[in-house]
């Protein structure tokens, strides 16, 4: 019915769009003639310039109905005469607009020229209606409505006498397949209601059935089979597994099982010792969605070697997510024809050995740098020590050889004087350098304004006597041993002031190092904050070649009779600051003076 529907109106519209053209080309066909005769009847009005013959010849179009308007214009284009007569002339066209009639606004219009003897004595405007030509298309499409109707109608009248020899059999089918399709029984058939191709339908549909209810038959019978077997392969592999995680979690190794995705297949129990998570909470997951930290870590960098089938021994590996060391294996995991499909890590937990190794080398390097002292100490005990003491011999020698000389005997013994001080001197610095590298006081929070603040007042005779200037800015407050930062201030001031041939001025500044200036020193921790305090003065100061070698125990760039002093010093200075896990390095210009920068942990 619906095609019918379609059809018929397609044919009507198609009939009704054929009027509507062939109306349009007869009106103006007629229209066209009609401006012929009137043009014709008005020459003589024009030629005559009668305006009354005109309008009486123009009245004639009174006739048609559908005729709007009209007018005359003569040779100048102005208008002569109109119809109706009572119209106003300014709602016809002030000027003639070409020959010929055209559609507008549902209106024929044009102009008709008035010719004599083939001369243009003007030109006739007749404006039409279109509403003979509505009124016929709309007589037209209820004719069509009403024979669409009719014919739908007839087509269902004629649907219903030919459902039931042809669409009935069909539906009873259309139904049987969905009792079938629910109720998934294969044993009911089509009853057949002639030998037509609905009765031939209805035989293949019955076929159908009877085949797939024996295959159903069949595959139910299989499907008891594999489901008996299954069950004894899930019983089987069950054990296997509760075998294989019983071993595995028995471990005192970390275990972990990784798809190809790097998901957790697998965790051991030994897990839940270490990670704040839950096994089952990580289990399915991506390492990287759980442990994030591990993208930048060499376990992230070994997963990815094993799925590339790299087995890795990593003999030292530290997690960044425990904090703790662990020798680790990363297996490819391999199926039958040889693929990757995972990765087995195990991880053996070796912290306390590391620890342990780490304080066994912290233990050697502290008795390497102990036999270095020892050496320094060997080397004053022969040389330095023994020096003052070689002068005190042979002082006390001459001493007794001119005994009976005044003079010289107050001479020899100012100078066993001068040696044994020397040696006490040379004693005391030894004793303090030893002290240093032995303490073990507490660190506790220092003032360092105080401990400058200090030693000034034990300088207060010094600084007279030398016309010390000492300038500081304010100075930070710093973790370390008080005793020790003060013997650091004292040394860094007593050697500027030593180490000056006029006026000393000492300039002591201080700042903290930002992150950029951190990370430029590689003995600093960048995890760290840091003061960096600036020891500056106007002494003689030293050859840059010199300013690792200054800190050297008992190294003296300047001979002791110019400058006095043991050459311990510095090297004391260098071992307070390691001792505090800081640096100190100094900068140098003869005649200039001397820079001594310490860096030390906020």
């Amino acid at each position: 019915m619906i095609t019918s529907a379609v059809v018929l109106l397609l044919m009507c519209t198609a009939y009704m769009v054929y009027e509507y053209y062939s109306f349009k080309e007869i009106e103006e066909k007629n229209i066209s003639i009609l401006g012929s005769v009137i043009a014709a009847n008005s020459s003589a009005a024009l030629a005559f310039d009668s305006p009354k013959d005109a309008n009486e010849i123009l009245n004639a179009l009174k006739t048609n109905p559908h005729i709007v308007s009209a007018c005359l214009y003569d040779e100048d284009g102005k208008i002569f005469s109109t119809y109706p007569l009572n119209k106003t002339r300014s709602t016809f066209p002030q000027a003639v607009l070409g020959n010929g009639y055209s559609f507008y606004d549902n209106y024929l219009e044009g102009f008709q020229p008035v010719m004599q003897n083939e001369k243009q004595l003007g030109t006739l405007y007749i404006k039409s209606d279109l509403d003979s030509m509505h009124d016929q298309l709309r007589h037209f499409a209820l004719i069509g409505l009403i024979l669409i109707a009719g014919a739908l109608i007839i087509a269902y009248l004629l649907s219903n006498i030919l459902q039931k020899t042809i669409s009935q059999p069909i539906l009873e089918l259309e139904q049987l397949a969905k009792v079938v399709s629910m109720k998934r029984d294969f044993s009911v058939r089509a009853h057949k209601q002639g030998n037509d191709e609905v009765g031939a339908l209805t035989d293949a549909f019955n076929q159908m059935l009877a085949q797939i209810e024996t295959q159903n038959q069949e595959i139910t019978t299989f499907n008891l089979q594999l489901e008996n077997k299954v069950t004894e392969r899930t019983l089987a592999l069950q054990q296997q597994r509760d075998f294989v995680e019983t071993i595995i979690n028995s471990s005192v190794d970390l275990v972990a099982v990784f798809d190809k995705d790097l998901n957790y297949i697998m965790l051991n129990k030994h897990a839940d010792d270490f990670y704040s998570i839950k096994r089952s909470e990580i289990i399915g997951k991506n390492i990287l969605d759980v442990f994030p930290q591990t993208k930048e870590s060499g376990m992230y960098s070994d997963l990815k070697k094993a799925l590339n089938g790299e087995t890795v021994h990593n003999l030292r590996y530290k997690s960044l997510i425990l904090n703790r060391y662990f020798e680790s294996f990363y297996i490819p995991l391999k199926d039958s024809k040889n693929n990757i499909y995972g990765v087995l890590t195990i991880a053996h937990d070796i912290t306390q050995i590391m620890e342990a190794s780490e304080k066994l080398e912290k233990i050697n390097d502290e008795l390497i740098k102990s036999n270095r002292d020892l050496e320094q100490f060997a080397y004053v005990a022969s040389h330095d020590l023994q020096e003052p003491l070689r002068k005190i011999q042979t002082f006390t020698q001459l001493l007794g050889d001119n005994f009976n000389s005044k003079e010289q005997l107050h001479k020899y013994q100012e100078k066993i004087g001068m040696a044994a001080l020397r040696m006490q001197n040379l004693i005391q610095d030894v004793l303090n350098f030893s002290r240093i590298s032995k303490s073990e006081d507490a660190f506790v929070d220092n003032d360092l304004n105080a401990i400058l603040d200090s030693l000034k007042v034990d300088y207060e005779l010094l600084i007279r006597e030398r016309n010390v200037t000492i300038i500081n800015s304010t100075l930070p407050v710093i973790k370390g041993i008080t005793l020790q930062l003060s013997q650091l201030f004292s040394n860094l001031i007593n050697n500027s002031i030593k180490y000056s041939s006029k006026d000393p001025v000492i300039e002591i500044t201080a700042n903290k190092l930002s992150e950029t200036e951190i990370k430029s020193f590689i003995a600093l921790n960048p995890d760290k904050s840091y003061y960096k305090i600036v020891f500056k003065d106007n002494g003689i100061g030293f050859e840059p070649k010199f300013s690792e070698q200054i800190f050297n125990i008992f190294q003296r760039l300047h001979g002791k009779q110019t400058y006095s002093g043991t050459g311990i010093g510095l090297a004391l200075c260098k071992k307070i600051v390691e001792n505090h896990h800081g640096i100190i390095y100094a900068e140098g210009e003869p005649g200039i003076g001397a820079t001594f920068s310490i860096i030390l942990p906020a």
